[in-house]
């Protein structure tokens, strides 16, 4: 149906992310606490990992847009040295200086004492060296993988962007979904064999980019169909009914139900079956897709999860996420050595409270200081396109707090 043209805003992103910081949050919380384990919760608490899968998608929806609509439009996009720039100044400042004072200055992580270590810290390249993957800022993993993503996604998109200036929007769409269908196809080529063979390499391997790239490709997916939507002006009646949300959020909530109760284990580095692993990451995009979906198409400021998506308190959250995840696992480390708390008997209300304060803090200051005067330089390069600069690097966390790593070092080693 044709209609008015599609909103450009997207309000409930922040909302989103600040979601997956909390969840992200939980998880290691939670198993500090003692919560996992035998715990009747622990089912459902261990896969508050699924904040992961959250922020991968939020990565791949934000970043690509701007090229599809450029795609749609017949017209160039973000120019790829812009947006690395772009890319590069949200991420590593921040980064680098949380490293810096959490390692040298707190010392609330462990490294390992080589020449070298620095390099591999602050190059985003601990995932590919097995000795460091759980070493420095081990929730980093994340980053070095997001960092993976933003050196392809521009190089992908000119690969399908190719004569998109030649195509009418149908060819175009068909070019762009069959881009979708091969990152799913090169994300499980990858996964399958790599969960078969058990090495020290290969437990680290699910984590480099291919092992997520049907993550990011459930963002592709909606921010290609919203720009086909845009360029064609098509308004659908589906998507515009007050049902959509709730039902979206029905869909996320089943595949939350579902993937903890198929049989995970709840504690990490516990293999998982290759068949058992790979419904679990499906699982795990289904509710994230499901989730972001309700943000991406309809009326933005009508339904209830829109509009919770919207609250002023997710929203501050969601805007300093990125320094809630660097942060808050130094805060569990040093809440339980300042408070002589001992592991798996912490209060987890308290544990929770606290570290989610102190996190937030952080990552304001962090925000304030760093990451908001760093991007104001130069800002004229990052509006070359749309949404040039709306994605926050997603901060996924996928291990435990540094004081549990002699019991669990990697939830992400057990995929």
């Amino acid at each position: 149906m044709a209609g008015a043209r599609q909103s450009e805003h997207f309000p409930g992103f922040d909302g989103l992310r600040a979601i997956a910081a909390l969840a992200v949050i939980g998880v290691h919380t939670t198993f500090v606490a003692g919560l996992g384990g035998n715990h009747q919760l622990g089912r459902y608490t261990s896969r508050l990992e699924i904040g992961v899968e959250v922020f991968f998608v939020i990565s791949g929806f934000l970043l690509y847009r701007p090229f599809a609509v450029a795609h749609f439009g017949g017209r160039p996009a973000l120019p790829v040295r812009s947006f690395w720039i772009r890319r590069l100044k949200r991420i590593i400042p921040a980064y680098w200086l949380a490293f810096v004072v959490i390692t040298y200055v707190l010392h609330a992580d462990q490294v390992v004492h080589t020449w070298y270590a620095p390099l591999v810290y602050l190059g985003f390249a601990q995932i590919y060296i097995p000795a460091f993957v759980i070493s420095g800022i081990p929730q980093a993993w994340s980053l070095c993988t997001e960092m993976s993503f933003y050196l392809m996604i521009p190089l992908w998109a000119a690969l399908l962007g190719r004569r998109s200036g030649q195509r009418r929007a149908g060819a175009q769409l068909r070019v762009e979904l069959l881009g979708v269908a091969a990152l799913v196809a090169i994300s499980f080529a990858w996964r399958v064999p790599v969960l078969q063979f058990h090495t020290q390499l290969t437990e680290s391997m699910p984590n480099w980019l291919p092992g997520y790239l049907d993550q990011f490709a459930l963002g592709v997916l909606l921010a290609v169909t919203s720009s086909w939507l845009r360029a064609t002006r098509r308004r659908p009646r589906w998507l515009e009914s007050p049902a959509l949300p709730w039902l979206s959020w029905g869909a996320a909530a089943l595949a939350y139900a579902a993937v903890a109760n198929i049989g995970l284990p709840v504690a990490p580095l516990i293999a998982s079956p290759v068949g058992l692993s790979l419904l679990r990451q499906t699982l795990y995009g289904a509710f994230a897709f499901f989730l972001v979906a309700p943000a991406v198409f309809g009326p933005q400021d009508s339904g209830l999860p829109r509009r919770l998506l919207r609250l002023r308190p997710l929203a501050l959250i969601g805007a300093v996420s990125y320094g809630v995840y660097l942060w808050h696992e130094a805060w569990i480390e040093l809440w339980l050595r300042w408070t002589g708390a001992r592991l798996f008997e912490v209060s987890w209300p308290v544990l929770a409270a606290a570290v989610t304060a102190l996190a937030i803090a952080t990552a304001t200051l962090s925000y304030l200081l760093v990451e908001r005067p760093v991007l104001s330089l130069g800002r004229a390069a990052g509006r070359a396109g749309p949404l040039a600069g709306a994605a926050t690097p997603a901060p996924p966390g996928g291990d435990v707090a540094p004081a549990a790593r002699a019991t669990a070092p990697a939830l992400g080693a057990s995929r």
